[in-house]
């Protein structure tokens, strides 16, 4: 008989509770390691794999959750249903404000106004290229997840615009200046996995 699939645990007054999926490695049925958790929303976990692998995965594809989430499909099917590219916007279950600025301008106003405004949005070089999403932002860094589980965290004074995008004002080679270990603590001091909070 066929495990039952997963359902997220419930609060006392019946409403769906987070299972906070962040950070956890995801297996198929037939795959020991597709990648790790890097976004929950209400309805999906955004996986990221080896290289550019992205995988936007209905919840109610997961089969269970332990040390590792379970997804009742094997890995071909979990290529052909839910792979993304890595350049795509990441899906939020939170309205995101828009906003657009130059170098020049106080970015300590724009903090105040539009407070986490720069989160979700897609990371390039000058030169065009893609580095990842912003994942965190403070006062004075973008916490970024790229290609190959890379994460770099890059000071705002390095940013040129932002626009549908922020643009670095650098070439990608330099991007690599701010490379950190993905599972280090954050700018702010806190902990790696208070990332999920900004899911």
């Amino acid at each position: 008989m066929g495990q039952a699939p997963y359902t997220e645990p419930k609060g006392g007054n019946g409403t769906l509770r987070s299972s906070k999926f962040f950070n956890k490695n995801v297996v198929a049925l037939d795959a020991y390691h597709i990648g790790h958790v890097v976004r929950e929303t209400d309805d999906k976990i955004v996986v990221f794999g080896e290289g550019d692998e992205r995988y936007d995965i209905l919840k109610s594809e997961v089969q269970a959750v332990n040390r590792n989430v379970l997804i009742g499909l094997p890995f071909y099917e979990i290529v052909k249903r839910y792979k993304k590219s890595r350049k795509e916007p990441l899906p939020t279950s939170k309205p995101v404000a828009k906003w657009v600025y130059t170098h020049d301008v106080d970015l300590a106003t724009y903090e105040k106004k539009y407070p986490k405004s720069l989160f979700n949005k897609g990371v390039r070089t000058r030169d065009e290229e893609h580095v990842g999403h912003v994942m965190k932002e403070t006062d004075g860094e973008i916490v970024i997840f790229g290609h190959y589980n890379y994460r770099f965290d890059v000071p705002k004074s390095k940013i040129l615009a932002v626009g549908r995008n922020v643009i670095l004002d650098m070439g990608y080679p330099v991007v690599f200046k701010y490379l950190v270990d993905r599972n280090d603590p954050l700018p702010t001091g806190e902990p790696f996995t208070k990332l999920a909070d900004e899911s």
